[in-house]
């Protein structure tokens, strides 16, 4: 059996990126070179990246022309017909062109399907870089806030004589938003269109009159706002101590402190031997511990240069915190966790 004569032999495939490569590619387009931070998002870079979508998506050529896109704010229609370049010798606006004009009262966004932000505002890890200052090995941290959702509605409009210029734009904005959803990039980051409506605006005041066509297209943006402005780098711990020290009158327990490179969460962590009941450490990082957990352990006092103290308390650095304790079985180890966040 022979094969059909269009057959083609030859096909050519573009391979597109899937799974971590695919992410990996967004992450790439939305940060920030130099800065190890993604690019923030304003009303005016969606705006923008609205615009250019018109102009090169959509790209509406007639009669071997581009017809020209224009961004009105608030502007009076009157005042921007006097300045209008595309116009004849009589002063009178040539068409067709077409008109984008965004509504100034911005919603709440739709984009997280009814669910709600984290309450507080408060910022999340979004890179450690390793930072080496000759003697310590540390991090930073780069934190951002949760995005402000945002929908923005944009009416775009067509002003032409011809009905057949309406089917070509009507054809181009049907088959861009065929699977019911266009992204577009705002700095990087993916941004839904959702086309709402397709509407006429077209009038007769007189029949003597030349027609004219205008065809509105209401396109609404499940846009978000991120405010570069919010965006925090903090310091990471740089260390953890891990030692025991050893007096000539007094044993003392052992202990560790394990500082969180991503968040202020800090651990002191202390280990009472068999025979030892006594705690003693020259602070060197300011804290507040505001919780205690205890294994082994009846009873305890806690001073801080000689001040006794109660959960919660405050250490800065210099002062002399010891914790005494009372154990259950003598002949057993004791273990006790001092947890806070550094200051």
């Amino acid at each position: 059996m022979g094969l059909p004569k269009n057959y083609r032999k030859n096909l050519k495939f573009t391979p597109t990126p899937q799974g971590f490569e695919a992410r990996q590619g967004i992450l790439n387009d939305i940060a920030n070179p130099g800065t190890y931070l993604p690019k923030g998002i304003l009303h005016e870079d969606m705006d923008r990246e609205f615009v250019q979508y018109m102009e090169d998506d959509i790209s509406l050529v007639l009669n071997g022309e581009k017809v020209p896109v224009i961004f009105l704010s608030i502007q009076r229609w009157a005042e921007f017909a006097k300045t209008w370049q595309f116009s004849d010798e009589y002063k009178n606006i040539t068409m067709p062109f077409i008109t984008i004009i965004r509504k100034p009262d911005a919603q709440t966004g739709t984009n997280y399907a009814g669910t709600f932000n984290v309450p507080g505002k408060p910022t999340f890890t979004y890179m450690k870089i390793p930072t080496w200052d000759g003697n310590i090995k540390s991090f930073d941290i780069y934190k951002i806030p949760q995005p402000v959702s945002v929908d923005l509605n944009y009416e775009v409009r067509l002003f032409c004589t011809r009905m057949r210029d309406l089917n070509v734009l009507n054809r181009l904005m049907l088959d861009s938003f065929s699977a019911g959803e266009k992204y577009i990039r705002v700095n990087g980051h993916p941004i839904p269109l959702m086309m709402d409506s397709i509407g006429d605006e077209s009038s007769i005041q007189n029949l003597d009159e030349k027609r004219y066509y205008v065809q509105l297209f209401s396109i609404k943006m499940l846009g978000y706002l991120l405010d570069p402005k919010q965006f925090e780098v903090t310091p990471a711990i740089s260390r953890a101590i891990n030692f025991f020290e050893i007096s000539e009158n007094v044993n003392y327990a052992t202990y560790q402190i394990k500082p969180r490179e991503e968040d202020t969460s800090i651990e002191l962590n202390i280990q009472y031997a068999a025979g030892i009941n006594v705690f003693q450490l020259v602070i060197e990082n300011d804290a507040a511990y505001d919780n205690i957990s205890k294994q082994n352990i009846s009873s305890y006092t806690i001073t801080v240069d000689g001040e006794v103290k109660t959960i919660p308390f405050e250490v800065i650095y210099g002062q002399t915190l010891e914790i005494n304790i009372t154990k259950l079985d003598v002949t057993s180890t004791a273990y006790l966790t001092l947890i806070g966040n550094t200051k």
